[in-house]
């Protein structure tokens, strides 16, 4: 994978708890917005869990024309409708494969909490515009925050040469269940009423296509963006372990995936953590073991602050998020993107802005 050629980024969508797009989501971000809010769930203690839902108009579309086959749970109502939310955003900006694998990002059989009920999903691909994916090509990838990266990285070793016009990733989750919220609830680990170290599950989709052709890329003035192969590494110490928690996991993932960059100083580096203060130790062991890789004025943007923590969803966000900003920001080149899931998966990669016709006049000369 070291010396695969790039893949670009060619389309994403997206919807959360403070936006139905990316610009949208990247607006209110920047803004501040934030839309935890106490919810019907309550712990043990009887205090309400806050979470970061998305509004019920999303749920509510009047052109679906959904098949919904035998009755579901609310989370898996919502997370298929997300996934089709967000699917029809990429869909409107074109520059479609004509047919494309999709990889799907799912939540660790330790907390079993996937939502996203797949036959439903694919049946429904076509009736709501999308038979430019092909159902039998879809593989999910069940590792949590991180899963999506571990998709870029799946996209570069099995794909890339396969389906060069373009290949999907991307996740659909709703924490809207007491059986999704148990776990962590046990660990102690949600966000109730007052100051405590818990978090806020959020409700989200997002989903990018990457291609190998720099001439299908999402452009803006000329710049594109590179998605640079991801590093992945396993941390002993996780959620679900009795190994000491080191912070050694993310460190390797950071090192794995600057290892062969030359490229433009990072500037800034885009997060999963959640609020919970076990993330920051893993960021501060990596930042400093790879500081002499990083921008001098680097920034740290954590956008689960905003729109809760998006599970399996986490990832493919992220990368939309820190994508749109390079194409907006003037002050930044590049960006690195990285997630960290419960049961130990770790994941980082690097998003660089590139001149389109540069990439182009390249690739022909190969």
């Amino acid at each position: 994978m070291d010396d695969a050629p790039p893949l670009y980024l060619s389309g994403m969508g997206v919807v959360n708890a403070i936006g139905g797009s990316v610009p949208m989501v990247w607006a209110a971000a920047g803004a501040g917005l934030n839309r935890y809010k106490l919810s019907r769930f309550v712990d043990d203690n009887g205090s309400p869990i806050r979470l970061a839902s998305v509004p019920d108009a999303v749920f509510d579309h009047p052109d679906w024309a959904l098949d919904e086959g035998n009755q579901h749970s609310e989370p898996q109502d919502h997370a298929l409708k997300m996934a089709l939310h967000a699917l029809g955003q990429v869909r409107e900006q074109g520059a479609l494969p004509e047919e494309a694998p999709l990889i799907l990002a799912m939540n660790e059989p330790e907390l079993h909490a996937d939502c996203l009920p797949l036959n439903k999903f694919k049946a429904n691909l076509a009736l709501s515009g999308h038979d430019w994916l092909r159902p039998e090509l879809l593989r999910s990838l069940h590792t949590g925050r991180a899963a999506g990266l571990e998709a870029v990285a799946f996209a570069y070793d099995y794909l890339a040469e396969a389906y060069p016009q373009g290949m999907v990733i991307g996740a659909s989750d709703s924490p809207n269940h007491y059986t999704r919220l148990r776990i962590p609830e046990q660990q102690d680990r949600l966000l109730t009423l007052g100051p405590n170290d818990g978090y806020a599950p959020g409700e989200g989709a997002a989903f990018l296509v990457l291609t190998a052709d720099p001439a299908r890329a999402l452009e803006e003035k000329g710049q594109i963006i590179a998605v640079h192969p991801p590093g992945l590494a396993q941390e002993t110490g996780h959620w679900f372990s009795e190994e000491p928690y080191r912070g050694e996991g993310l460190d390797a993932a950071f090192k794995s995936a600057l290892a062969n960059y030359t490229g433009p100083p990072i500037h800034s580096i885009y997060s999963s953590m959640n609020g919970e203060r076990y993330w920051a130790k893993e960021y501060g062991v990596a930042m400093i073991r790879s500081r002499e890789h990083l921008g001098d004025d680097l920034q740290l943007i954590h956008p689960a602050e905003h729109y809760g923590d998006l599970g399996s969803a986490t990832a493919p966000s992220l990368l939309a998020l820190a994508a749109f900003d390079l194409l907006n920001n003037t002050q930044a080149q590049s960006h690195l993107v990285y997630s960290s899931s419960d049961a130990g998966l770790r994941g980082a990669l690097i998003m660089e802005k590139r001149a389109r016709a540069k990439e182009i006049s390249q690739g022909e000369s190969l």
